[in-house]
C-alpha cells in the first residue's frame, strides 16, 4: 500500500486481556452494517499457517507464549490484508488488538496508514479476571493472561499515548458493563464520539429520539492540590489505591476564547490546545449540569459542531479564523501529570503558570448522577489523598485553572511584567522527583 491515503477508515480497539474488545467488536459488525471487525491475532493464525510465509516460524515461537512479535511482521500482515480487501461495501473496519507496542503503531503510520481513532477499554482486574476464566481461551492460561497484561500498561498503554501525542482521537471507555448495557457505551461512543460511523454507518435498526441524544458524558470534581499538601499525601501514593497506573505527563498551553464572556456565562468554553508533542486542537466544553467544582461536561473537538455551539451567540463568527474570530479570554500553560486509579478513575494533577495548582477526578459515564455517586464513593474511601474531612479542606471550593486566571489577571493576555512574575516551568520540577513511576 504505497499510498497511505488507500486505507479505509480504521479505529484502533484496544485493551487487556478480558476488557471484552472482541465482543464488543463482533457486536458492531453484526449490527452496524458498513463495519467489518478485523482481529489481529486471527490475521496471525492466518499467516502462521501459510506455507510460504516468511513471518510462520516467528509466529509460532512467539504467539502461544503471549510475546509480541515484531513490528516488521504484523506491518506485513495488515498490509497484505488491507491490500487485499475485497469489494464488500465496508466502510469502517474496528482493528481488535493492534498496535500492541509504540514501535508497531508507527511502523503502521508510515507503511500502512494513519487510523481515524483510537479506543481504549478500561475494566476492573476483577471483571477481567471472571471473563477470562468464563471462556476459556488457550491464551486465558493465567500465567500468559498475567504476561499479557503486563504488557498492556507497559507497552500498549506507551503506544496509546503516543499517538495521541501525534494528534490522534483517544477515547478512553469503561467497558465494566456486561451485555447489552456495555454495548449501549461502546455504541455511542462509535456514534458520537469518533464522527466516523455516524456519517458513513447504516444502522440496522432505527435509533430512537432517547438514543440519538444519549452521549458520554465528562463527569468531573476538583480537589484542592497544592505542593505543600501533596508533599506529605504522594510518598505511600501506590499503597493509597487499589491500583494505580501513571498514565502521562504533559505541558500544553490552553488559549480561550470568547467576548465579553458572552460563552462561559452560558457554559461553553472554547479553546485550543497546543502540547510540546506539537499537537494542536481546538476544542469546545459545554458544562451540562453542575457547578465549577462539581461538573459534567459534553465535549466536542469537531469543528462543524463547534461552529453550531457558537453560532447561536455570535451569527456572524468566522469559521475559518483561529478562535473563530473571538477575542482571547485567557491564555497560560500547565504542566499535568494523569494517573488511572482502581483501574476506572482518571485522576489529574495540574500546575499552572501563575502559581495555580488544582485536581481533578474524571470519569466518563452516560448516567451522570450515578456517576457523580462513584466519584464521591471513591474520593472518600481515599480522603486522606483528596485532602477531604477529617484531612484537609474538603469543605472549601477548589477554583479551576480558567476562574483563578481570571480573578488574578482579568481576561486577556497577560502584560510581560505579570509572565516574568511566574516561572512554574522551571521551578516545579519537584513532582518529577516526588512521585515515583507506577507500575
Amino acid at each position: 500500500m504505497s499510498d497511505k491515503q488507500a486505507l479505509p477508515p480504521t479505529i484502533f480497539v484496544l485493551g487487556p486481556p478480558g476488557a471484552g474488545k472482541t465482543y464488543l467488536c463482533q457486536r458492531a459488525e453484526r449490527e452496524m452494517a458498513n463495519v467489518q471487525h478485523v482481529v489481529m491475532s486471527s490475521l496471525l493464525e492466518e499467516e502462521k499457517e501459510k506455507a510460504d510465509s516468511p513471518w510462520a516460524e516467528e509466529i509460532k515461537l512467539k504467539k502461544p507464549k503471549g510475546v509480541l512479535v515484531s513490528k516488521e511482521c504484523t506491518t506485513a500482515v495488515l498490509r497484505s490484508f488491507f491490500k487485499g480487501l475485497p469489494a464488500s461495501g465496508k466502510t469502517v473496519y474496528l482493528l481488535d488488538g493492534f498496535p500492541r507496542a509504540t514501535l508497531s503503531a508507527r511502523d503502521f503510520d508510515e507503511k500502512v496508514g494513519i487510523a481515524k481513532a483510537i479506543i481504549s477499554l478500561t475494566c476492573s482486574p476483577e471483571i477481567m479476571e471472571e471473563r477470562r476464566l468464563n471462556r476459556a481461551r488457550l491464551d486465558d492460561d493465567p500465567a500468559i493472561a498475567k504476561d499479557r497484561e503486563r504488557s498492556h500498561f507497559e507497552e500498549t498503554i506507551p503506544a496509546i499515548l503516543d499517538q495521541e501525542r501525534q494528534g490522534r482521537r483517544v477515547h478512553e471507555v469503561s467497558s465494566e458493563k456486561e451485555g447489552d448495557e456495555g454495548w449501549e457505551v461502546f455504541k455511542t461512543v462509535l456514534l458520537f464520539k469518533t464522527y466516523l460511523l455516524s456519517k458513513s454507518t447504516t444502522i440496522d435498526h432505527s435509533i430512537d429520539d432517547t438514543m440519538a441524544t444519549k452521549r458520554l458524558l465528562e463527569v468531573e470534581r476538583k480537589f484542592h492540590f497544592d505542593r505543600w499538601g501533596i508533599m506529605w499525601r504522594l510518598p505511600p501514593f501506590a499503597q493509597m489505591f487499589k491500583s494505580i497506573k501513571q498514565l502521562k505527563i504533559q505541558q500544553f498551553t490552553d488559549t480561550y476564547f470568547d467576548h465579553r464572556e458572552v460563552l462561559s456565562s452560558n457554559g461553553i468554553w472554547v479553546r485550543r490546545r497546543q502540547d510540546c508533542s506539537g499537537t494542536d486542537l481546538v476544542e469546545a466544553k459545554v458544562r451540562v449540569n453542575g457547578h465549577y467544582h462539581r461538573s459534567t461536561f459534553d465535549e466536542t473537538t469537531d469543528g462543524e459542531r463547534i461552529h453550531e455551539l457558537i453560532q447561536p451567540h455570535f451569527p456572524n463568527l468566522k469559521p475559518g479564523a483561529m478562535g473563530f474570530g473571538l477575542d482571547i479570554l485567557a491564555q497560560f500553560a500547565t504542566l499535568r501529570r494523569s494517573f488511572l486509579a482502581n483501574n476506572k478513575f482518571t485522576v489529574v494533577l495540574d500546575e499552572a503558570d501563575f502559581d495555580h495548582s488544582v485536581g481533578e477526578v474524571e470519569l466518563m459515564a452516560e448516567d451522570e448522577a450515578e456517576a457523580h455517586e462513584q466519584i464521591d464513593r471513591f474520593m472518600q474511601e481515599h480522603s486522606r489523598f483528596f485532602g477531604m474531612p477529617p484531612f484537609g479542606m474538603g469543605d472549601t471550593k477548589p477554583a479551576g485553572k480558567l476562574s483563578a486566571y481570571l480573578q488574578t489577571f482579568g481576561a486577556g493576555l497577560r502584560t510581560p511584567e505579570d509572565m516574568d512574575r511566574f516561572s512554574m516551568m522551571k521551578q516545579n520540577r519537584w513532582l518529577e522527583d516526588l512521585v515515583e513511576r507506577p507500575g
